[in-house]
């Protein structure tokens, strides 16, 4: 005999699972936490994207590029003169090493060649040191940048406080403002969580 379907009475058919009103609250709550957290990390994107075009057009980074330069400049501009300085001290010690006194010369005559032969190669040990010492300056890397640029920049910021207390100051904005947008993904991340953790108890429980 055919089974009519009366309206008003509900079937013995089993309803799925997915129908009940709490499941369908827990699907809308994390779909809503999706979308607070997928539009947060879109605005922490556009955020970070500002603070770096800002900070490319911001007359500091434009005016530090000059000391920048300025100081490269000078740090050039020493090395040659000590490069010249030991080519021009190499040829002189090896004048004085080719005057050397002869065998039949008297004992105080050596030794002031000699003494002259030993300042001026330590004369010529000091200008390398130098060298050395800009050469470092020059191609080494400081603790976050290169040493050229660290040494610009405390010149810079010395120079110009007003300028340097704008700077900071709207890099202090930017952190903050990345702060509280990481914040506020933690906050939308947490009823995510629990909503996983209810799904799986739940899973758990009618398992059991």
């Amino acid at each position: 005999m055919k089974r009519l379907a009366i309206p008003g009475i509900e079937s013995n058919d089993p309803k799925p699972a997915n129908a009940s009103p709490l499941n369908n609250q827990d699907v809308a709550r994390e779909k809503t936490g999706a979308e607070l957290l997928r539009a947060a990390q879109e605005a922490e994107v556009e955020q970070q994207a500002l603070l770096e075009t800002s900070s490319q057009e911001h007359p500091y980074r434009q005016i530090l590029a000059l000391y920048v330069q300025a100081k490269l400049d000078q740090v050039v501009h020493i090395e040659d003169r000590l490069e010249n300085m030991i080519v021009r001290q190499q040829a002189h010690l090896q004048q004085i090493q080719a005057s050397a006194p002869g065998r039949l010369s008297l004992p105080g005559s050596r030794r002031a060649w000699q003494n002259r032969q030993s300042q001026q190669q330590t004369r010529l040990q000091t200008l390398h040191t130098r060298l050395e010492a800009v050469r470092e300056i020059k191609e080494g890397m400081g603790l976050h940048s290169p040493k050229i640029e660290e040494l610009a920049t405390r010149k810079m910021r010395a120079e110009n406080p007003e300028l340097t207390s704008d700077w900071d100051a709207m890099r202090e904005a930017g952190r903050r403002h990345l702060l509280q947008l990481h914040e506020q993904e933690g906050k939308q991340s947490q009823p995510l969580k629990r909503t996983g953790r209810s799904q799986n108890l739940g899973l758990t429980a009618r398992s059991t």
